[in-house]
């Protein structure tokens, strides 16, 4: 099979393609900083692993030098509060790592593809749903610095294939959630649905407190249909040179998450919430639309009752309530 590279491979989403791609018979060698991934996510017997800075041109230089495929998972990522909080950081890493990528990839023999992970974030300010992936073209650029690092990170690609002949594919996933990732003690540095399951059931808020007045739209996508769509579909020549929205089309509101979160966890009590002030550049909608991925037949497994369970029982099993 391939020789592939996955940087972040030690992270969230990263760890789950990693796993699906060792299960297809890929090689895999993973590149990771370990400031946010977790090695224990890694079966260390099946892969190559190598700590690596990417920031740093001269950690990077060469090597890509024995692969076929680069998976570029590795981010400054977060909550919204996250965004907010290390905006120099984010822009200047989330290039710079790319970049020294990309040149790395140009001057390998035998490198054939970048698969570059974008977000959702690209379609801060688009008022066209649900967003095709033409949209980001005619939509107003993403308004906080991580959904901008993400477009110029597509443009990147684009440029590249235009002036190198350097095949990409851009997969864009929409909130993904699952296993595997440690809610935050600081509101909005990890991602709503951990962090609700934070407050409901570790800190056993009441009322439970939410940013906004919770009308905000979003499309949850469990982690292993990403890592099924991005794992697969890469070695699908129809994808070279595209750009996909990964995830499951059907939106909820934070406040029906909420809900849905409360029942899970077993308390009996009325919901009641305590409405806090948004973070400045607040999105309230984020829609995709997937008739693209799908016409390729990918679809969504899980739905979002089966995975809020999942993610759940994870998150008890991992962190103690208060």
């Amino acid at each position: 099979m391939a020789k592939v590279i996955v940087t972040g491979g030690a992270g969230f989403i990263g760890h789950n393609v990693v796993n699906r791609l060792l299960d297809d018979g890929h090689e895999v060698t993973v590149l990771d900083n370990l400031s946010k991934g977790d090695i224990k996510n890694l079966d260390m017997d099946k892969i190559n692993f190598k700590q690596v800075d990417l920031c740093n041109a001269s950690q990077t230089k060469g090597i890509l030098d024995d692969s076929e495929y680069c998976f570029h998972f590795a981010a400054k990522i977060g909550g919204i509060a996250y965004f907010h909080k290390y905006p120099a950081e984010i822009l200047r890493d989330n290039t710079l790592m790319l970049s020294n990528l990309l040149d790395a990839a140009r001057d390998s023999k035998t490198f054939k593809k970048m698969v570059y992970i974008s977000s959702s974030m690209v379609f801060e300010r688009t008022q066209t749903f649900p967003s095709k992936e033409e949209d980001i073209f005619t939509s107003p650029p993403p308004i906080t610095h991580y959904g901008f690092s993400k477009l110029v990170g597509e443009y990147y690609c684009r440029a590249f294939q235009e002036q190198y002949g350097m095949k990409y594919s851009i997969f864009r996933p929409f909130n993904a959630y699952g296993p595997g990732e440690v809610p935050e003690h600081e509101v909005g540095i990890a991602h709503v649905i951990p962090d609700l399951i934070r407050k409901v059931y570790i800190e056993k808020q009441y009322p439970v407190e939410i940013l906004g007045d919770g009308s905000q739209i979003r499309a949850y996508t469990y982690v292993t249909d990403l890592a099924d769509a991005i794992s697969t579909l890469t070695f699908d020549p129809r994808t070279d040179n595209e750009d996909y929205n990964v995830s499951n089309p059907n939106a909820n509101t934070v406040m029906e998450l909420l809900e849905r979160i409360w029942k899970m966890c077993g308390d009996e009590r009325e919901l009641k919430v305590k409405h806090l002030p948004v973070f400045k550049d607040d999105v309230k909608k984020r829609i995709p639309n997937t008739e693209k991925i799908q016409s390729l037949g990918w679809k969504p497994k899980v739905d979002l009752d089966e995975g809020l369970n999942k993610t759940f029982e994870w998150i008890k099993k991992t962190v103690k309530p208060q």
